[in-house]
This record gives C-alpha cells, sequence and structure tokens, in this order.
C-alpha cells in the first residue's frame, strides 16, 4: 500500500548508466567529470522534448520517466545518437557510451523521486544492452515495433536480479539504435535551417541555479533571434510571440501548431563566473528529427557584446 504523499502510475521508465565508468575516472578524473556534465546538459533537453522528466542524475545512472512507450524509446534512439556524435572525435578509450533499458509499468512516486518494480525492471535491463545500443521489455516492444524503423533482437525471457518474474526482452544494436541519425546533423546551424521556411526560438533555459540569471538567459534568447532573423528567407518569431512558453512548456509539435511555424530551436544557458555555456537544438516539427544541435562555451566578455 502507497504510504501518504506516495502516487503510485503507469509510466514508461528509461534507465541508463554509463559502460566502464570506474575505468574512465581512474585514468582522467577531471576529463571523465566535465564530460558527464556536458551529457547532462544534453540529456536533460532530449527528455524534456519528448515529454519526459528526467527523475535522477546521479553519478554515472540517469532515471527518466515519460507518458508512453513511444517517447521513451524515441528519446533513447536519440540519446544514443546526439552523444555518439559528441564522442566521435575522441580516442576510442576515451569516449563515453550509455547503454539503456526501457521498460513500461507501475512506479511509485515521492517527490522528485520514483521507486518501484517499474524501475528496477529498467534498471536490470539496461545491464542487457551493449555499450551504445538498447533493450527493453516486451511491453514495451509491443508499442513500438511498428511505429519505429529498426531492428529488434529477441533475447526471450529473461531472469533479472530481483524481479520474480521472467521478462521477455528485445534488444536494438548499437549501429542500429543510431541507424536514423538525420543526415543534416553535420551541418551548420545556417545549411540545417535551409530545410527550415519559419522557425520559433523558445526561451533558453537558465541552468545557473540561480534565479537573477534569468535576465542573461532572456538576453541570449533575444540575441539567439536575432541571428537567425538575419538568415535570408527564413521567418522567426519575434521574442514577444516565444516568451509565453516561458512558464508554460508544450509539446514541440503542439508549439509548432500554435505559431504556424516549421521548425523549433530550444536549448539552455549556464553562467558560472566569467565563463558561459549555451546549448541549441533545431528540431524539424513536421518530422520532430533533430536537424542541428551545437554547444558553445564562450567568454562573458564575448557573450555581453554579442547582447548588445
Amino acid at each position: 500500500m502507497a504510504s501518504q504523499g506516495t502516487e503510485r502510475r503507469l509510466a514508461a521508465i528509461l534507465s541508463a548508466d554509463v559502460v566502464g565508468y570506474s575505468r574512465l575516472m581512474s585514468e582522467d578524473e577531471a576529463g571523465t567529470i566535465r564530460t558527464l556534465a556536458t551529457y547532462r546538459e544534453e540529456v536533460g533537453v532530449l527528455v524534456r522534448h519528448h515529454r519526459g522528466r528526467l527523475a535522477d542524475f546521479t553519478g554515472d545512472n540517469f532515471l527518466a520517466e515519460f507518458p508512453t512507450a513511444l517517447e521513451a524509446m524515441r528519446c533513447a534512439g536519440e540519446i544514443q545518437r546526439v552523444l555518439a556524435a559528441r564522442s566521435s572525435d575522441l580516442p576510442p578509450e576515451r569516449r563515453m557510451e550509455f547503454r539503456i533499458g526501457v521498460h513500461l509499468g507501475d512506479i511509485a512516486v515521492e517527490g522528485e523521486r520514483i521507486y518501484g518494480d517499474g524501475v528496477n525492471i529498467a534498471a536490470r535491463l539496461e545491464a542487457l544492452a551493449e555499450a551504445g545500443g538498447i533493450c527493453m521489455s516486451a511491453m514495451v516492444h509491443s508499442q513500438v515495433q511498428s511505429k519505429l524503423e529498426l531492428e529488434f533482437e529477441n533475447l526471450g525471457e529473461q531472469r533479472l536480479k530481483n524481479i520474480r518474474e521472467p521478462v521477455q526482452a528485445y534488444r536494438i544494436r548499437p549501429e542500429r539504435a543510431r541507424m536514423r541519425r538525420p543526415a543534416a546533423r553535420a551541418a551548420s546551424s545556417e545549411e540545417a535551417t535551409l530545410r527550415i521556411e519559419s522557425l520559433a526560438v523558445l526561451p533558453l533555459e537558465n541552468l545557473s541555479g540561480d534565479s537573477e540569471q534569468e535576465y542573461f538567459a532572456d538576453g541570449m534568447t533575444e540575441a539567439l533571434i536575432g541571428d537567425l532573423a538575419k538568415i535570408g528567407a527564413l521567418t522567426v518569431i519575434s521574442r514577444t510571440s516565444v516568451m509565453q512558453y516561458k512558464r508554460e512548456r508544450k509539446p514541440l509539435p503542439e508549439i509548432a501548431r500554435e505559431l504556424n511555424v516549421d521548425g523549433v530551436v530550444e536549448g539552455t544557458v549556464m553562467r558560472a563566473g566569467n565563463r558561459v555555456r549555451i546549448t541549441a537544438q533545431l528540431i524539424d516539427a513536421r518530422s520532430d528529427t533533430h536537424l542541428w544541435s551545437e554547444r558553445y562555451d564562450r567568454e562573458l566578455s564575448d557573450v555581453l557584446a554579442l547582447q548588445s
């Protein structure tokens, strides 16, 4: 029986961890921590894009919940593609790869945390995935097999640690998990926007943990709108029209319909001392695919000059 303050609900759960985390930390602790912090930002943006909620990101493991199995699987595939692209220039021994487990089941919710068999099964399935791959339960597979252009490998019934009944599992190997990576991902922001005729830049999310920095995030949103508006044949929605979504976030396709645009840019800003980190990604709202993703690390003085 759920205790007072505990909510129970059906959700799709995504559990992920870093393969070889202890080795990476022992070889380059500072570099591994920096990379993981960057990936935490990337993952947070992708989870929100797919209508999910990041319930936990502690050490090398993160946990997220989604309203549907399809959104969870789309997010899992996007995470693997984006992070693989981020680490493609690194030596193989320094690449940080995740394995992901996805399950659809009952969870208990207390505040921001989620618990229960649904979470435990997702975590056990994660251990069956390969580096850069995804493993899911039969419940998830039945919901997505006809909706995703992926090749699923049937692993049969699996006895999972501390789970009473066996679980039918399916796996997507790393090379198949990334098969739908958009061809335009390597394009520059200007090249990618040539596929889009109208665009909305959503208010950038302030990750500084300081409410005093909200004005700074708003200023960066305005600067980004101004930069994109300089691209010929591209209609960019005004700052006044997009600021309504600062407090009330909606699914991106719904925002695109309301603003009558083809594409949406969303991202984050983090200011720490004299450094600023900006992440931004362009999504084609018609096909719900990422066309372009970039991260910028700049001196505060340079950013302020951009805003002026």
